[in-house]
């Protein structure tokens, strides 16, 4: 690997410490989906307990989901990600924003049900941000919720649970393709994955309980740390 690809990872926070732990800059991202994977696999859990996923929507976009991220994480060293994290700080900034604005947003469910214009522009969200998720992937589960808040009228519980189902798909996608390549560090990876997977079970439960009132200001300001982070990688 090239000095600058390993400079342009080592600006995502997670991958940088595996970068500093002498992983290949490949090797951490696959070892970062591992950990990943952990993550979004016990919050889906959570949500499918509760009854939180509408399965007539989201069993349509899982298979898109996949094959983007396998194609996102095939593509990932050949795109300059600075511009790339100029986009993304904006729509994250954006999103945010909207939140705050609009106070009615994901307060109650008003989905309307799967048509067919749901299901055709579903399919090409999935795909999109699977594609997103398996390249890189700062940013997706901001990205996956405002798109159920937003373009389905989703409330934030199920907003939240909908979206951790299309995450631990593209992450499950990324993570097979960098294991048959050699890609993923099991001594690094199985103890950040615990730990992340119990942070993911606890945030996953305070999010059932609580609702609305707890998801929705937590969303904006992951939403807006995440955008000052990227502003500091982006205009540094």
């Amino acid at each position: 690997m090239c000095a600058a690809t390993w400079i342009r990872l080592s600006r995502l926070p997670k991958s940088t410490a595996l970068l500093w732990a002498g992983l290949s800059p490949y090797a951490a991202l696959g070892t970062n989906k591992l950990a990943g994977t952990f993550a979004s696999s016990i919050s889906t859990l959570t949500y499918m307990r509760s009854g939180r996923i509408h399965w007539s929507l989201i069993r349509g976009m899982i298979p898109f989901t996949l094959v983007g991220a396998w194609l996102g994480a095939t593509t990932v060293l050949h795109v300059n990600q600075r511009y790339l994290q100029l986009t993304i700080f904006f729509a994250i900034v954006i999103i945010a924003i909207l939140t705050l604005v609009r106070r009615s947003l994901g307060k109650t469910n008003a989905f309307a049900g799967v048509t067919t214009g749901i299901r055709i522009s579903s399919s090409i969200a999935a795909f999109a941000l699977g594609f997103y998720d398996g390249f890189i992937g700062p940013g997706t589960g901001s990205f996956l919720l405002f798109l159920f808040l937003s373009a389905y009228r989703f409330d934030f519980v199920l907003a939240a649970g909908n979206g951790r189902v299309l995450n631990f798909a593209s992450n499950i996608a990324a993570l097979v393709y960098f294991a048959l390549h050699g890609e993923v560090a099991l001594l690094e990876g199985l103890p950040m994955g615990i730990a992340m997977m119990i942070g993911a079970r606890i945030g996953s439960k305070m999010a059932v309980k609580r609702g609305v009132p707890f998801i929705r200001p937590l969303f904006v300001v992951v939403s807006l740390v995440l955008a000052i982070k990227m502003a500091i990688t982006v205009f540094h």
